[in-house]
Parts: C-alpha cells; sequence; structure tokens
C-alpha cells in the first residue's frame, strides 16, 4: 500500500490530471500524468466497469497495478501526480505482462530515475 502523501484521493486531483496531463497508453495500462510542483509523487488507480462488472476482478486489477507502483516508487521522479488507467486486456494478462507494461510506459517516458 502506498503512503497516504503518495495517494491521489480527491476527485479535483484526478481532475486536474485528466485536463491537463500528457497521456500514454501501453497494452493493459493508461498513465496521465502532470508535474504538480511539490516535493511529492502522488499516484491515483482508476479500474472502471468496463474491466469487469464484477468488484473481485476490478479489485484484483487495482491491487496488482498498486504492487508494481509500489515496488518503483522510490525509482519514479519527484513532484508528478499520476493517474494509472487499465484498459480491457488487463484482464487476461499475468502480474509478470501487467508489470513488463508499466514498467517500459514508465521507462520511455523518463518518469524513472
Amino acid at each position: 500500500m502506498l503512503p497516504k502523501e503518495n495517494r491521489l484521493k480527491k476527485e479535483k486531483e484526478f481532475e486536474a490530471v485528466f485536463k491537463g496531463g500528457r497521456t500514454f497508453r501501453g497494452k493493459s495500462v493508461l498513465l496521465r500524468y502532470l508535474i504538480n510542483g511539490t516535493n511529492e509523487t502522488r499516484i491515483g488507480f482508476v479500474v472502471s466497469k468496463k474491466i469487469s462488472k464484477l468488484a473481485v476482478e476490478r479489485n484484483k486489477a487495482k491491487r496488482r497495478m498498486r504492487d508494481i507502483v509500489r515496488l518503483k516508487r522510490d525509482d519514479l521522479k519527484k513532484g508528478l501526480s499520476i493517474v494509472i488507467v487499465s484498459l480491457p486486456p488487463i484482464k487476461g494478462m499475468a502480474f509478470r505482462e501487467i508489470k513488463e507494461d508499466l514498467e517500459k510506459i514508465l521507462s520511455k517516458e523518463e518518469l524513472i530515475k
């Protein structure tokens, strides 16, 4: 689990990233980020009902994304607000595939130190 200071929680924070952020798409996730002007990187996750009508499957996708980010949190650049949105193919993917996809996007966009 991410510490409180590293979580996006409020709807306004998510809206700011969706309105003004840059977007990058992978096979299983869509990543949007915005420079927030602080020393902390804050991260939020979105898993819609398009992924699955079952909360169990949506929660599984969210847990997987959270764990991947938790492992990479120290390597992320400071001062960003990041929203990671799951895409429908995530439902049938293994943890390793999701991790490779997310790491590929982060390194390609130089969000990792």
